[in-house]
């Protein structure tokens, strides 16, 4: 089974913004699932070991700190301009560099002093954002380590060459981005999801358990890498998302999601990088290509207002319970 397929996030909110909203992950394979209770999750204080996953007979198990706040979109801490300030990429080549410094131990290296650098530069956004890049690119069995002690886990496997090699080409920047979207978590609600994406198995595979997770979520495409970066949400079904965990609340004024149209989000004063984008059919829909895995269908293509003429094919779509215990 699939290493991403289905897990849990819970998030820690802690005072003074010292640690930003962050959480913790937990991941299901084969046919078990980690009970809850078996660790915490902490922000200063003793550490999390975050270092290596612990096995089971069914069930392979990890913890970290990786909900993403959405004000770290806001920064555009992966747009082009910032990654060359820092060497990971530069006017001519647009693949970030290699996650780790030197040739990578088999379980875990040093990150590499660029992306060291680039964290070290604002590291309370930086930091869960290398959180939630090392948790898609990277498997559970691996983590990369900060000189400061802070350890990046793995968990997904998306893209385990980024190790050491440069992530390339456009179509892994955008897969990357929707992985990295799929991790907002504005309001800090505990929620068991599952994610699919086309471009065949792993991406396309089937969430595990099919009875728990029956209710389409959202849609979670753009490019943070780019020049000119883009970060679209869409859903659940015929409206944009609105509120829960991917933008935050509304209606206590934390909404960090800005309208699709423009003029829209110029009246509302609104300057977050986030867009909502619509549902995935019905007036407002923004999904191009409907696909199937197994009894789910999931988004195969999205597209934004804002780029009329650009259709995004490396995307993902969420699925949750539709009753939270």
């Amino acid at each position: 089974m699939n290493p991403r397929k289905s897990f849990w996030l819970r998030n820690a909110m802690v005072a003074a913004g010292v640690c930003l909203a962050i959480g913790a992950i937990r991941i299901s394979r084969m046919q078990g699932r980690v009970t809850g209770g078996e660790a915490q999750v902490g922000c200063g204080g003793a550490p999390v070991d975050e270092s290596a996953a612990g096995q089971k007979k069914q069930a392979i198990y990890e913890e970290g700190v990786n909900n993403l706040p959405p004000e770290t979109i806001d920064t555009e801490a992966l747009k082009r301009a910032n990654t060359n300030a820092w060497l990971i990429t530069s006017p001519s080549n647009p693949d970030p560099a290699p996650l780790c410094e030197g040739l990578p131990g088999t379980n875990s290296c040093n990150l590499k002093v660029e992306w060291k650098n680039w964290v070290d530069a604002d590291p309370n956004i930086r930091k869960p954002l290398m959180k939630a890049i090392t948790k898609c690119a990277l498997p559970s069995t691996y983590s990369v380590a900060h000189p400061d002690g802070t350890n990046f886990p793995g968990q997904w496997g998306i893209y385990q060459s980024w190790k050491d090699s440069r992530l390339a080409g456009q179509d892994k920047r955008e897969r990357m981005s929707s992985c990295i979207l799929s991790l907002l978590n504005g309001l800090g609600n505990t929620l068991d999801i599952c994610i699919i994406g086309p471009g065949g198995s792993p991406f396309s595979d089937a969430c595990s358990d099919t009875q728990k997770y029956d209710l389409r979520e959202g849609g979670f495409f753009g490019d943070l890498f780019a020049s000119t970066p883009t970060a679209y949400v869409v859903g659940p079904q015929t409206d944009a998302v609105g509120s829960g965990r991917i933008c935050g609340n509304p209606a206590t004024g934390t909404d960090y999601c800005c309208p699709e149209d423009p003029a829209l989000a110029t009246a509302q004063n609104c300057t977050h990088k986030t867009i909502k984008a619509g549902g995935f059919g019905g007036p407002n829909g923004r999904c191009k290509k409907m696909a199937m895995a197994g009894p789910y269908e999931y988004c195969a293509e999205f597209y934004s207002t804002r780029e009329p003429n650009r259709i995004y094919k490396d995307v993902f779509t969420t699925f949750v319970p539709s009753v939270i215990p």
